[in-house]
């Protein structure tokens, strides 16, 4: 075990720098992996709150088309309370609609959009190399 220890550290120039070119080669395609890994819990993320606020959009809709029925109903039975039923209804699709929204901006809250782990891997890694050098460099 002496002996193999002795022989790492009688290593040349050029191997310590093969060595250090295979070992980023296999580091930068590990994070390029965590990277898509973030990228794709984004999305899915992202994807989450769209469809709320897609949900939300359709339930306006109709909230709207309720509206305008009820003050159809409104003009037309004056008094009569048909319009009353649909206007509780306009006022609940409403309701369903603003919580649907909530639930989706609260979605998109919690997405970063920056791949906060993958930026201090790398950073991580670039200052691991630095010291490798500095120290292959002591070494001379």
């Amino acid at each position: 075990m002496a002996s193999n220890f002795a022989a790492q550290t009688e290593r040349s120039i050029g191997q310590i720098v093969k060595d250090l070119t295979a070992d980023f080669s296999t580091l930068f395609r590990s994070e390029v992996a965590l990277l898509k890994l973030e990228f794709k819990d984004t999305v899915g993320k992202l994807g989450g709150g769209a469809a709320m606020f897609g949900v939300a959009a359709f339930l306006a809709i109709f909230g709207l088309g309720f509206l305008f029925v009820t003050i159809v109903l409104g003009l037309v039975a004056l008094g009569v309370p048909a319009w009353l039923s649909t206007l509780i209804v306009t006022v609940v699709l409403f309701v369903a609609a603003g919580v649907l929204a909530l639930m989706g901006k609260k979605k998109f809250a919690q997405v970063s959009f920056v791949p906060t782990e993958s930026v201090q891997q790398i950073r991580t890694d670039i200052d691991s190399i630095r010291s490798d050098i500095s120290r292959a460099r002591s070494r001379e």
